[in-house]
């Protein structure tokens, strides 16, 4: 009979100890004031400046890279007398300034040496065609029988034939 009685007390007796000890932290506790209502409306002040010239100094460690690389060479060959002075690593230049000047004596006369050949060439030219129609009169006057296959164009028989 004591056992049941000790199921029926007991849990009574756990709850009673476990609402005293609620009470006894709700006493002991700090009590909390009341929340003040804090103000929301943002509070904006102003400050008259003055532009000032500040310079800022950045260190790193790299390789500067260009965004465009461009190749550059000349038609022709020469030294270098002149250059733009902004035609170095990294310098701006506009469309149409001149970069640099090469000496003008190696290709002038090159271009002076292509027109003597030139000439020569169309002297040749003057020569050979001379010497086309000496042989096309001479062609001619050769019997039909004794012209070779060196002027087959102006033989009569030929002509009878549509060429020439």
């Amino acid at each position: 009979m004591f056992k049941r009685s000790i199921k029926w007390i007991l849990p009574f007796a756990i709850l009673g100890v476990a609402a005293g000890g609620f009470m006894l932290v709700e006493q002991t506790a700090p009590e909390i004031d009341d929340q003040k209502q804090v103000d929301t409306i943002p509070r904006v002040k102003t400050q008259i400046l003055q532009a000032e010239n500040h310079q800022v100094q950045i260190s790193s460690f790299g390789e500067v890279v260009p965004l465009e690389r461009t190749a550059l060479s000349t038609q022709v060959s020469g030294e270098v007398t002149s250059w733009h002075p902004n035609f170095v690593a990294g310098g701006v230049v506009k469309r149409g300034e001149i970069l640099f000047t090469i000496e003008k004596d190696n290709y002038q006369a090159a271009v002076l040496q292509a027109q003597a050949q030139l000439a020569q060439a169309q002297a040749t030219l003057i020569e050979e065609r001379a010497k086309a129609k000496v042989a096309e009169r001479q062609a001619k006057r050769i019997k039909d029988t004794q012209v070779s296959d060196l002027y087959p164009a102006y033989s009569p028989s030929a002509k009878c034939r549509g060429q020439r």
